[in-house]
């Protein structure tokens, strides 16, 4: 499909992967359901026996119709239903059912334009199912001819009276005499017709034991049907479901968001303070595409938490110290920071205070010598800039060095003037999501608010559902498995220096700068 479609098949792919476990789930109850109904609903087995009617009529010698049209079918089947034939069959049958179980039990159906008609009978056995199909059929054809006969013998009863008073009448007839001998031939002739007449009720043509019986509910059918019905309705379930959960899963909500592109999805559900492993390989990958979106002119980063944990994600620390491993001055601004917070990035980064003032305080990694952590005071009253973006940290901004970097961290509790304070403030913007926590809706109100503001939104981020950082145990250690990053000693100026965040940042001139930082955020 085009980009116009409004719901392309990846959508359903991606339906299908993410909501795989509801169509699963509904799909075994319905299998489930059908199992139960197999063993909670008693079995029936229905047999038949097909018959040949043999036309009777009350009037033998008016051949003018064909024998189907002589039946009445609604009038047989009502015959072949009574309680009559039902009570002859169960007479004669040994299971003992009853004649209510037989005509309850009991169907008949007749052809459209023929004589044959099937009786059926269900019943709990293949055995007792035939042998009350054939029963039911034998006693109606019983039946049909006891009645047949039996108007037979009126109509004979009748002739013979009529012949009988000709007969005893001819001898007084006189000059009619002759036309009482026509009469009389013609009554005889009657009688002679009348005995041909057979009065048998019908033939069995196929007696249940020749016939399939039907056995239901059929397993196979019923476990088929179950499956199916149960595996559509997880499908709308499963489309139902999707649509009404926002959460955040994958690339799909991020794009769909308009959060912008998907950078990394972290895998691991702890972190460690400084990254290792997997996660410092995401984090530099991370690194490497927000300086490509920045043409490598990154001076300040916004990273807009959207977490849900207790505690802000590691993503704004890590990256920092990986943008510092580079050989680029970062200073993290942590916004709105615990004591807890700050105590875990310490023991991480070595962190050694530097100064501190009414503005906030200063720490510096003995870890990552590029690398520096301020954490200033909130927001005190209304007449602040900001409740995090406040004064000093544009102070901070305004005072930059020459190709430093300046990482804004604001906390999932920073309201959204923050937020578009520092976007507005900020080259680049990345959110962090947390998996099946972080609302899709939230990541797409702050897009909208930095493309209000005119930021550049370089993507999102996207942690593990309660990932959270693991105090090292043994710093030292953890320090033996990382390269403290020494500044060169030397500078390179003009345009060159400003171009190339990750050569150029010297010890001596950085040592200074942060002095003055220091002295600045003193007074």
């Amino acid at each position: 499909m085009d980009e116009n479609s409004s719901v392309g098949l990846g959508h359903y792919a991606v339906v299908l992967r993410r909501q795989w476990k509801t169509i699963a789930l509904v799909t075994a109850l319905g299998i489930g359901a059908a199992a139960g109904y197999l063993g909670l609903t008693p079995g029936s087995v229905t047999a038949s026996t097909v018959v040949n009617l043999n036309v009777i009529t009350t009037d033998p010698f008016n051949p003018a119709k064909a024998s189907s049209a002589l039946l009445d079918a609604s009038t047989e089947q009502q015959l072949a239903s009574s309680y009559v034939v039902a009570q002859a069959a169960a007479s004669g049958l040994a299971n003992g059912d009853s004649v209510e179980a037989l005509r309850d039990g009991v169907n008949v159906t007749t052809s459209a334009n023929g004589t044959t008609m099937t009786i059926s009978y269900t019943s709990s056995t293949p055995q007792d199912a035939r042998a009350g199909a054939d029963a039911l059929a034998n006693s109606y054809l019983a039946y049909r001819q006891g009645q047949a006969e039996e108007r037979k013998s009126k109509l004979q009863d009748q002739l013979q009276q009529q012949l009988t008073g000709l007969q005893k009448a001819l001898p007084r007839a006189g000059s009619s005499a002759s036309s009482m001998l026509a009469q009389i031939g013609s009554v005889q002739s009657q009688l002679n017709q009348l005995s041909l007449i057979d009065t048998s009720g019908g033939t069995v043509l196929d007696p249940a034991a020749q016939n399939e019986v039907s056995v239901q509910p059929q397993p196979a059918t019923v476990m088929l049907t179950g499956s199916l019905a149960a595996f559509v309705l997880g499908l709308v379930l499963a489309f139902a479901v999707n649509m009404l959960d926002r959460r955040v899963r994958d690339w799909y909500d991020v794009r769909g968001a308009g959060a912008g592109p998907l950078l990394v999805r972290f895998a691991a559900s702890r972190a460690s303070m400084p990254a290792t492993g997997a996660d410092l390989d995401q984090f530099r990958v991370v690194r490497e595409r927000l300086l490509a979106s920045s043409n490598n002119r990154l001076r300040t980063l916004t990273v807009i938490d959207e977490t849900r944990n207790s505690r802000p994600s590691d993503v704004a620390a890590n990256l920092a110290v990986v943008l510092a491993e580079a050989g680029t001055r970062v200073e993290l601004v942590l916004m709105g920071a615990s004591d807890a917070q700050l105590g875990v990035l310490t023991t991480g980064l070595q962190l050694n205070s530097h100064g501190a003032g009414t503005d906030g305080r200063i720490l510096r990694s003995a870890l990552v010598q590029s690398l520096t952590v301020f954490r200033p005071q909130c927001g005190r009253t209304i007449l602040d800039a900001d409740e995090f973006v406040t004064e000093a940290v544009r102070r901070e901004l305004i005072g930059r060095e020459s190709g430093q970097v300046i990482i804004l961290a604001l906390p999932p509790s920073a309201p959204h003037a923050s937020r578009l304070a520092a976007g507005r403030l900020s080259d680049l913007v990345l959110l962090v999501g947390e998996c099946q926590r972080t609302r899709i809706d939230a990541l797409a109100l702050n897009a909208a608010e930095m493309n209000d503001v005119e930021a550049q939104l370089a993507g999102t981020v996207l942690v593990p559902a309660g990932r959270r950082i693991v105090d090292p145990e043994n710093p030292a250690k953890e320090a033996r498995h990382r390269e403290v990053v020494s500044l060169p000693t030397t500078v390179k100026k003009g345009a060159e220096s400003e171009a190339v965040l990750a050569e150029s940042a010297p010890a001596a001139s950085y040592s200074e700068s942060a002095s003055r930082a220091g002295s600045r955020k003193s007074s």
